[in-house]
């Protein structure tokens, strides 16, 4: 693609963008794991190249999502880059007038034809104009049937981001793939959560040894929470545990998890009672807190 992207282009990279950060792969790591090479990943996290759909599956089975949505946005994205608007051709230049010269602002009409504050007729099209009027029209015709293509695809899109009825999301700027409860298991940087306009926010973290921090996460425009870590060990474990005792919990996999953030899936509601704990790989070492 050359030129500036389609906004769909856009959208689906900054959301892919979004599931690698939560996988807490670096690309090298990405690429380990799936069928693309690292500058491939480069060029689909950049938005230069649509990802094929298998690789946004391999990537959503790396975070934990349903493939649904992202692949939705991907046909969102791919028609976008089929179909795109043509940009309108400048207006030609008007024709100075056989009588007077150059036409002036107003004209008034000829002598012996009354004016009837009806609009005059226009001129026949000459020749020349012909061509010119059958192109406009075929543009025309090529761009109502990209946004044609384009619609159905946004409605169903939309249907599949916003995860049906229910609760309204607070209008902070970013509208999420999930509300409270529907965000209940899944990672926040993939549903909008953890991305800046969410209103994504640390309400309280502790630091460990010279440099693991762990963090209490909330999204008002989400209603909901989760923990992750900074620079942790490999087998190190996170938890969030609401008041009702629900939690979620993340592990430090390998060297990609430990060079990056982790996050645990989210729990819905607000960190008021929220607790996170880090659960230390060498010897168990158990440390919580709250907001």
């Amino acid at each position: 693609m050359s030129g500036e992207l389609p906004l769909e282009c856009t959208h689906l990279a900054r959301e892919l963008a979004g599931l690698r950060a939560s996988t807490g792969l670096s690309l090298a790591g990405l690429a380990a794991r799936t069928t693309a090479s690292k500058s491939s990943w480069q060029r689909y996290l950049g938005g230069t190249q649509i990802p094929p759909p298998e690789l946004v599956t391999e990537l959503c089975a790396l975070a934990g999502e349903p493939p649904a949505r992202l692949l939705a946005l991907r046909e969102l994205a791919e028609l976008s880059r089929r179909h795109p608007q043509p940009r309108p051709a400048p207006p030609a230049p008007e024709e100075p007038s056989r009588k007077t010269g150059p036409a002036t602002a107003e004209e008034p009409p000829d002598a012996g034809t009354p004016d009837t504050g009806q609009p005059h007729a226009p001129p026949p099209a000459t020749p020349a104009s012909v061509p010119t009027l059958r192109r406009f029209l075929r543009r025309r015709k090529v761009a109502l049937a990209g946004a044609g293509a384009l619609a159905t695809a946004a409605v169903v899109a939309g249907a599949l981001l916003l995860g049906g009825a229910g609760e309204e999301p607070e209008d902070i700027g970013v509208w999420p793939g999930c509300v409270g409860e529907r965000c209940r298991g899944k990672q926040a940087q993939s549903q909008g959560c953890g991305l800046k306009g969410s209103g994504m926010r640390t309400v309280a973290e502790r630091e460990y040894g010279r440099q693991t921090v762990v963090e209490l996460r909330y999204s008002p425009t989400c209603r909901a929470s989760w923990v992750r870590i900074r620079f942790g060990a490999t087998g190190d474990r996170i938890e969030i545990a609401g008041p009702d005792k629900e939690s979620q919990s993340a592990e430090v996999a390998d060297k990609y998890d430990a060079q990056n953030y982790l996050p645990t899936p989210m729990l819905a509601g607000g960190p008021e009672g929220m607790t996170a704990c880090l659960v230390r790989a060498d010897g168990g070492e158990r440390h919580c807190f709250g907001r």
